[in-house]
């Protein structure tokens, strides 16, 4: 059992991985897999936009690069446009320098996009989103429309403050479901419609502040009622007033105390390990993805076939391994934010592209080292001489360096797989960001009741409770609140997500009893939480 490099920790290295080290030829990992883990998402910044100018066109605009960050950036219709060529910063490949190194040369002449985006229509506040129509400071949406303030959204329309959400519509605060309609306040609850504060559910209709129920209709607080008196019940239930909505997410928290759970969600899976897993097989060591087969150590992905250590890939993926952000990518080794390529070894931002190595930011391209062009002929003989020179500088089967990302930790989505304060990022000699923006004070005062809500609020500056930082109300989200009868929310879309995400378990297996029959099982809830785990067997015959 080899023990992790970074965190010097001990880790499984199986059989079944070996071989599969073995068919795509690469060594065996060095870090474990929370530090390959957390090594990807350094590359990620999803929650932190900034205002700097295209350097291309000069136009202000939005950006995941800080103004102070020296790399040149343009804005999505220039860096997609035809007014630059990426083969103009091609550079000849040094067999006596490590790669990585000439990699970083060519990540600081190369322009960037500003924000990351693929075919979409009226979304440019947005990152990593893929067909998405008329969204909003959204991050992993894909043929989505109409999406606010939400993250890995596919195949839904009409949400507000959701995240993995699938096949759905006009929800608000809900996570962690597919097939779920008209419902607010909902997590883990498949094909439920028309109702509020479900934990645990499926298949249920007009309910209210209910857990572990299975096809259920007319219920509050898990206790059966007629239509009837149900109706008149809602005719007192008023989530438009922000004290009500407080008190009613108050009771919902003490009630799903009393939920019984699973080791871990698996639905509609085999042979598979992990937590939020949907219609897999064979999946292991893996978080929050579904519709996948043959994969280990991968987190935030769907439609993944054969792959390893892959993050937030999607839509058709095949034999990755080390990558981050590659939607119907296939064949790739240490890549990071390429969309429909095959055969890519070490590249960024490239697109409908194959057989590229080092390169940065090419379009329908192939056959290219460091962004400079080759024959077939010639790119297939000095492959091979990169990657055994990569074997010696002992870089060849590592993702990108965390110093190769242009964020810093606390920029990034590391701190939601691994916290670090700054004493410890700084450390390691990685990158830590200051904010040093002035925030202005709220003045306004937001009704109670979004009846009293004016329009001229999408003109006020409004201040988070929790962190101090401005927002701002847009007119698609007023509407949205208006139609649902919800209030203004008096958190920031930042800590709004935040608090979200802490509802959930973290991407992390434990060994534990159950809690009816003591039989050992694998779960994410650690040891000493005091929920009632209890292994499939018993779980089923409670739930059921």
């Amino acid at each position: 059992m080899p023990n992790c490099k970074q965190c010097q920790s001990s880790f499984d290295v199986t059989d079944q991985d070996r071989k599969h080290y073995q068919k795509i030829g690469v060594p065996e990992p060095t870090l474990c897999p929370d530090c390959r883990q957390q090594r990807r998402a350094c590359f990620r910044n999803e929650r932190n936009f900034y205002h700097r100018k295209c350097d291309a066109t000069g136009k202000e605009m939005v950006s995941m690069y800080r103004p102070e960050i020296k790399t040149m950036v343009y804005g999505p219709s220039y860096w997609w446009g035809d007014g630059w060529d990426p083969l103009e910063y091609g550079k000849d490949f040094d067999f006596s320098r490590p790669f990585f190194e000439q990699f970083r040369e060519l990540q600081a002449v190369v322009p960037r996009l500003s924000l990351y985006g693929k075919a979409n229509e009226n979304s440019d506040y947005t990152t990593h989103t893929d067909h998405a129509k008329n969204c909003y400071l959204c991050v992993d949406v894909g043929f989505a429309e109409d999406i606010y303030y939400s993250k890995y959204i596919v195949h839904c329309r009409d949400l507000t403050d959701c995240y993995q959400l699938e096949k759905s519509d006009q929800c608000y605060e809900s996570c962690y479901s597919v097939g779920t309609h008209h419902s607010k306040f909902i997590y883990l609850a498949d094909g439920s419609t028309d109702s509020d504060f479900l934990y645990n559910c499926k298949g249920v209709k007009n309910s209210l502040m209910c857990w572990n129920l299975r096809q259920k209709q007319y219920c509050i607080e898990n206790k059966q009622y007629s239509k009837e008196d149900y109706q008149k019940f809602l005719k007192q239930y008023d989530t438009g007033s922000y004290s009500n909505l407080q008190k009613y997410i108050t009771r919902y928290q003490e009630l799903i105390q009393k939920a019984v759970r699973k080791p871990a969600e698996l639905i509609s899976c085999e042979d598979c390990s992990g937590d939020y897993l949907y219609n897999c097989k064979n999946v292991h060591n893996s978080f929050s993805c579904f519709d996948s087969w043959d994969a280990r150590y991968s987190y935030d992905c769907c439609y993944l076939r054969d792959s390893y250590d892959v993050y937030e890939s999607g839509f058709d993926c095949e034999q990755q391994y080390e990558c981050h952000a590659c939607n119907r990518g296939k064949f790739l080794i240490g890549c990071s934010v390429c969309y429909d390529v095959s055969d890519l070894r070490y590249c960024e931002m490239c697109h409908n592209s194959e057989y590229l190595f080092g390169c940065i930011g090419l379009r329908h391209k192939k056959y290219c080292i460091l962004n400079k062009q080759y024959s077939k002929e010639e790119y297939e003989k000095m492959v091979p001489r990169i990657i055994e020179h990569m074997k010696k500088t002992g870089e060849w089967g590592q993702f990108f360096p965390v110093n190769l990302s242009f964020f810093a930790y606390n920029e990034s989505a590391a701190p939601e797989f691994s916290p670090m304060d700054k004493e410890q990022v700084l450390e390691k000699g990685w990158q830590w960001y200051e904010d040093k923006k002035a925030y202005q004070p709220q003045i306004y005062e937001i009704p109670d009741h979004i009846k009293e809500v004016p329009d001229a609020i999408v003109d006020e500056t409004l201040t988070c409770e929790d962190c101090g930082k401005n927002y701002r109300v847009i007119t698609q989200e007023l509407n949205f609140y208006r139609r649902n009868s919800l209030p203004i929310p008096h958190l920031c879309p930042n800590c709004r997500y935040f608090r979200r995400i802490n509802f959930r378990n973290p991407y992390r297996l434990y060994d534990r009893q159950c809690a009816n029959c003591q039989a050992p099982i694998q779960t994410t809830y650690a040891p000493d939480r005091p929920e009632k785990v209890l292994c499939e067997k018993c779980y089923l015959k409670e739930v059921y």
